[in-house]
């Protein structure tokens, strides 16, 4: 599987990793996860095939989010690859999350009508989910009854695990125990439960004898069955904490199951991560169990089995899985072209203090970041760093202003490649605690200066620049700007009318949006919670701005306390947004993006300044762009209106129409033109 050429055709790939959030902004896992696959710290997964193709798909759990999250294997059974769909429990947290769970799932047909059911353990114990729909279309209905004796029993760590351990037909249940919050049974332990009912109507009651010899292993017992020596019964592997697993084979029978700890297999295994709840399955397709499992940082790790169906072996794949992210939590993000190869690089802060750098080895139209070390790589801010690329002593090359734990801010200045630090520019400033810079001409003099996010909203500072990178504070700058903790503030102008509005991201995960109603030198806040009120992260969000695809609107890319980073395309149209400062010459119609599609696609198109095209009085145009099927209906229009000369952008939502051709077509005047794309689901 050649991972990283998937990852170098990043167009292509957006057809298959996208989903849209909102009518403004698309994720695109790919960006920095070249697998198709996000996780977040303290992640569980586990494989079935919910949607019926024959392969398998994968479902996160994990303790630091709200809800378990579903990628579809858009590859094939030998290659997979994976795009997220938040469409497939959407009912399951349609009313909030107060009464769910998320941190480990397990799919089994516990009714044995041919589908998977849905079991998630968490703090509120075991909570199932039976699959009403088939097995291709999965609907979803909860049940509060099969399990609320079992969650008097077994705390708010649950890790369960089902099998057929006594051979009669029915799947038995095995709960590996954790650390409850409150009081529970002894972490570490497992605790088996009969099913003494019928393989279609299941009813279990406590028994440890279909365990018995598996001991206290610690502080957490992750367990999973399969018949991983394919000699007809049950084996069972079990995770734990900064150790290797262990292996219990089968040696008795499928009736009367015996426990023999058998080291070989799982010897490989590193050992020095939390958190590995294992997923066995054949993810290479090629007849035998391959090992998979998350950890306490939000990796996935991967190993293959290199072996047979009776004889397993284990080695370590790390071209599945890739994740760009920090070592360690607390990820910010600043753009810049620190190599000055034509692209926008990326550095990070993290919770250590340090300063750590992604090359972007693709071009100004396609991203492909890679961690690197570089010469500011060995600098240290202390803790919770947030390094921001700024040119700030004017020559010519990128510096690093950082914030740090303790509220002051650091200044490294870049000579010939080599950072020194300057502890005289930014003496005296000190905001408490958590300081993060954003830094921008916003009083248009030629200085650029600074606003200060800190933990405590109330110190949110503005500092101008007087000249000579003499900084002074004056909040009369910032007027009207309601800050949260931690925040996380970026200047960037959004809606295109040549001042900076203002972005901030806050500890709850969220993004706040100030447009700058006022000028280039005086600015005045108008705060728009409609633009990012379908995004946000788990925890600490930190936003960046630049233009990845060439399409002259800003993207986003999004920090957060799990060391990820997010990648979000800009949908919002150019009729939405204010007009380019540039008008174009000739008109065009650009194909659309991206293409095939689903369910959302952006057309640009160009409204020449050439006046012989318009035909009706005055400097703007009667201009059409609308959507047609393969018999030549009209079932969209996307614009119907008056337009001056300019460049614009509209988003299709096709989420109710059909796979297919469907033709696009802009006229105004004597101009028309017609171009073709693909709807594909």
């Amino acid at each position: 599987m050649n991972i990283m050429a998937l990852r170098k055709q990043f167009f292509l790939f957006l057809s298959i990793t996208t989903i849209s959030y909102s009518q403004f902004w698309t994720k695109i896992d790919s960006v920095f996860s070249p697998f198709g696959v996000t996780a977040q710290n303290f992640s569980s997964p586990d494989y079935c095939d919910l949607d019926g193709d024959g392969d398998l798909d994968l479902i996160i759990g994990s303790l630091s989010a709200d809800r378990i999250e579903y990628f579809a294997n858009k590859g094939t059974l030998k290659v997979p690859f994976f795009r997220r769909d938040t469409n497939m429990f959407a009912s399951i947290y349609a009313q909030g999350y107060q009464y769910t769970n998320s941190d480990y799932v397990a799919t089994v047909d516990l009714d044995r009508d041919g589908d998977f059911d849905l079991v998630i353990g968490g703090f509120n114990g075991l909570y199932l989910y039976w699959n009403t729909g088939d097995s291709t279309e999965a609907i979803w209905r909860q049940d509060t009854s099969l399990f609320s004796v079992i969650n008097t029993l077994i705390g708010s760590d649950p890790k369960p695990a089902f099998a057929d351990l006594d051979g009669d037909g029915d799947n038995d249940l095995v709960v590996g125990i954790g650390e409850s919050l409150f009081a529970g049974p002894t972490p570490g332990i497992s605790l088996a439960f009969r099913n003494i009912g019928t393989a279609t109507a299941p009813n279990f009651t406590a028994d440890n004898s279909l365990i018995a010899g598996i001991p206290d292993i610690g502080l957490n017992a992750y367990p999973v069955f399969k018949d991983w020596d394919n000699d007809g019964d049950f084996d069972l592997v079990m995770g734990r904490d900064l150790q290797t697993m262990l292996y219990y084979k089968n040696t008795g029978t499928i009736n009367v199951p015996v426990w023999t700890s058998t080291s070989g297999i799982v010897s490989v295994l590193e050992t020095a991560t939390y958190w590995k709840n294992p997923a066995l399955c054949d993810l290479d397709g090629d007849g035998d169990y391959d090992l998979t499992y998350g950890t306490s940082d939000g990796k996935i790790l991967y190993y293959q089995n290199i072996g047979t169906n009776i004889a397993p072996q284990l080695q370590l794949n790390t071209n599945y899985f890739q994740m760009i992210r920090t070592d360690g939590n607390a990820s910010t993000v600043s753009l810049g072209d620190f190599d000055k190869d034509g692209d926008l690089d990326l550095v990070s802060g993290d919770w250590l203090g340090k300063f750590q750098y992604f090359r972007n080895d693709g071009n100004a139209t396609h991203p492909d970041f890679k961690k690197s070390t570089t010469s500011f790589s060995s600098l240290d801010a202390g803790s919770y760093s947030s390094p921001t690329f700024v040119d700030i002593d004017k020559d010519g090359d990128l510096d690093i202003v950082s914030g740090e734990l303790l509220g002051t801010i650091l200044c490294y200045i870049n000579n010939n490649g080599t950072f020194l630090q300057n502890s005289a520019i930014f003496a005296g400033i000190d905001v408490g605690y958590r300081s993060a810079p954003a830094l921008a001409d916003i009083d248009n003099d030629g200085n650029i200066d600074m606003l200060v996010g800190a933990e405590d909203a109330a110190k949110l500072t503005f500092y101008i620049n007087t000249g000579n990178n003499v900084f002074v504070a004056e909040n009369g700058f910032i007027d009207g700007i309601t800050a949260s903790r931690d925040a996380h503030p970026a200047f960037v102008d959004l809606d295109k009318d040549g001042d900076f509005d203002l972005a901030i991201g806050i500890s709850g995960g969220m993004i706040y949006y100030y447009e700058n109603t006022g000028s280039t030198s005086s600015p005045v806040w108008k705060r728009n919670d409609l633009l990012f009120e379908k995004i946000s992260v788990p925890q600490d969000a930190t936003p960046a701005f630049a233009d990845f695809d060439g399409d002259g609107k800003y993207d986003l890319i999004v920090g957060e306390y799990s060391g990820n980073f997010s990648f979000y395309k800009n949908l919002v149209p150019l009729l939405v947004q204010k007009q380019r400062p540039f008008i174009p010459a000739v008109s065009s119609l650009q194909q659309n993006f991206p293409n095939p599609f689903n369910p959302t696609t952006t057309i640009t198109f160009c409204v020449g300044e050439n006046r012989d095209q318009f035909t009706e009085k005055g400097n703007s145009i009667r201009t059409s762009l609308y959507i047609f099927d393969l018999l030549g209906r009209r079932i969209a229009d996307l614009v119907d209106e008056r337009l001056d000369a300019g460049t614009y952008s509209a988003t299709w939502d096709a989420v109710n129409v059909p796979s297919g051709i469907y033709f696009y077509r802009l006229q105004y005047g004597n101009y028309s033109e017609t171009k073709r794309m693909v709807m594909l689901k």
